[in-house]
């Protein structure tokens, strides 16, 4: 049986212009929620698109005018990546939502790279009737662009890319085609994808015979989406009422609908519509770097973050499971409760540092309380 994917173009009685539909002009007229990258040349959202505190390494970037590859399954990629970061690098890789270039993924990208990874946006080469499959294809693509960067001579990358650690993104129809991408059949799913970042995604198959109740043969079919790839899915928690004939095809859909053997993570925010992970909002880039460090660094310290419930999150569920990395007991009474939170405060007022950092950010302070607090609150 052949399964075709399909995109299906919703349209609303109001369109809303996104940052990156504005010129240089008009993005200074929106200082509030747009800022202008003189790098890239185009208009970003605050937020996951520009106004994000950037990590501790300096980052550059290459295009196709600078030697990178020309993919033909997408448009226009910019491959960012840390100058002085401890290589070889492992890579993310971002494809937007529809409508959207690769520009519209620049601000993700450039925070990633900021924290010591490769982070390449793509673009579709047909904005409007690129398929879900089509942009999962172009992702598969950009991951051969990145391995030759390591073999290019020429490359400031030669010689320092990690060939088998990727993880692929996107947001929106981006972030359907990062689920399908983990289904192709392509040698790269087995031996370099690590898993997935599915931010706000839409997921569209077309197959009457499994879509019989459906006017144009449209459902979210749950064997499409059988992989064993851990993936992190971001939804906004009224998503359903802004898109209502998205019904069934949403993140929250992917997630019941990805088996429970899988590792899988679904962050509802708030109050929170379609567009709520297009930029950062909340603490989604928090998560997101968790996962990353996680994934791709296989830094298991990690973990215990990653099960912690974000303060803006309408539903948070997660099959992780984790090893307790830390000793949460600092008493020895077999009990984590407030005694154990009091022996960090006395520590911190005292300055006798002699713990280890229960949130791994090199720190003892009060943000360890703090994170002692969610985990009490999460046992």
């Amino acid at each position: 049986m052949k399964y075709i994917f399909l995109f299906l173009l919703i349209f609303s009685s109001q369109l809303f212009a996104e940052c990156s539909d504005l010129d240089e002009t008009e993005c200074s007229n929106w200082p509030d929620y747009c800022s202008w990258n003189e790098d890239v040349g185009v208009c970003q959202e605050t937020g996951g698109g520009g106004n994000l505190d950037y990590g501790p390494y300096e980052f550059s970037y290459l295009t196709e005018s600078d030697g990178l590859r020309n993919g033909p399954d997408y448009m226009n990629g910019i491959l960012y990546y840390p100058t002085e970061g401890a290589h070889p690098y492992r890579s993310i890789i971002f494809t937007p939502g529809w409508g959207g270039e690769s520009t519209s993924m620049t601000g993700w990208a450039e925070y990633f790279a900021s924290y010591g990874f490769i982070a390449m946006a793509i673009g579709p080469n047909d904005v409007e009737n690129d398929t879900h499959q089509m942009r999962a294809e172009g992702l598969i693509d950009a991951i051969e662009t990145i391995k030759q960067e390591d073999e290019r001579t020429n490359s400031p990358l030669f010689g320092i890319v990690d060939s088998d650690r990727f993880i692929v993104a996107g947001y929106s129809m981006g972030g359907g085609a990062s689920q399908v991408a983990l289904v192709l059949d392509h040698p790269f799913v087995e031996e370099s994808i690590v898993g997935a970042i599915a931010l706000n995604p839409t997921v569209i198959f077309e197959d009457c015979d499994l879509c019989p109740g459906s006017e144009y043969c449209i459902c979210l079919v749950p064997e499409f989406l059988q992989h064993n790839k851990p993936t992190l899915i971001v939804a906004g928690q009224y998503e359903l009422q802004e898109l209502p004939d998205y019904d069934g095809l949403l993140g929250q859909d992917i997630y019941e609908n990805t088996p429970e053997t899988n590792v899988k993570i679904l962050y509802e925010i708030e109050n929170a519509g379609h567009s709520a992970a297009e930029a950062s909002a909340g603490q989604v880039h928090e998560k997101m770097l968790h996962w990353m460090n996680y994934l791709l660094l296989e830094d298991n310290s990690y973990c215990d973050s990653l099960m912690l419930l974000p303060d803006d999150a309408s539903q948070y569920l997660t099959t992780l499971e984790c090893e307790i990395t830390f000793n949460f007991d600092l008493n020895n009474d077999n009990l984590v409760n407030q005694l154990d939170i009091l022996i960090v405060v006395n520590m911190i007022l005292t300055g006798s540092m002699n713990i280890t950092d229960p949130n791994y950010d090199g720190v003892t302070d009060i943000f360890d309380v703090l994170y002692f607090i969610d985990y009490i609150n999460n046992i």
